[in-house]
């Protein structure tokens, strides 16, 4: 059996579009990173998801979003600014020929209203 791969997920946080805001321990902006991934995907035929997994505030409040926080509430998610980096990155990335998807939210918390994420 044999198997290759040729697709990629890049997570990464929204300090690496904007830098931190609010105070948030980050370093960045870092996009010269992502545009290497990118590159490289390109350079050897790999398609590439841009997974936003850490936005301002936290879609969750749980380490994997970059802010583990036991008093998260959905308030406490910066959707303005969450939008505002999905559009520098949609911007950036819509011309490159590996980037076939954005994941917009990963792994978003239960305790968020549905409807409005859905929205969202």
């Amino acid at each position: 059996f044999s198997a290759s791969a040729n697709a990629l997920r890049i997570p990464f946080g929204y300090w690496v579009v904007t830098g931190p805001t609010r105070g948030d321990p980050y370093v960045g902006p870092a996009l010269d990173h992502l545009d290497r991934a990118v590159a490289l995907a390109e350079k050897h035929g790999f398609q590439v998801v841009l997974d936003l997994h850490g936005h301002p505030g936290s879609e969750s409040g749980a380490a994997p979003s970059g802010q583990a926080q036991d008093d998260w509430d959905e308030n406490s998610w910066r959707r303005r600014e969450s939008l505002e980096v999905l559009r520098i990155v949609a911007s950036r990335y819509r011309n490159r020929a590996a980037v076939t998807g954005i994941q917009v939210v990963n792994e978003p918390s239960m305790r968020c209203d549905m409807s409005s994420l859905c929205e969202f």
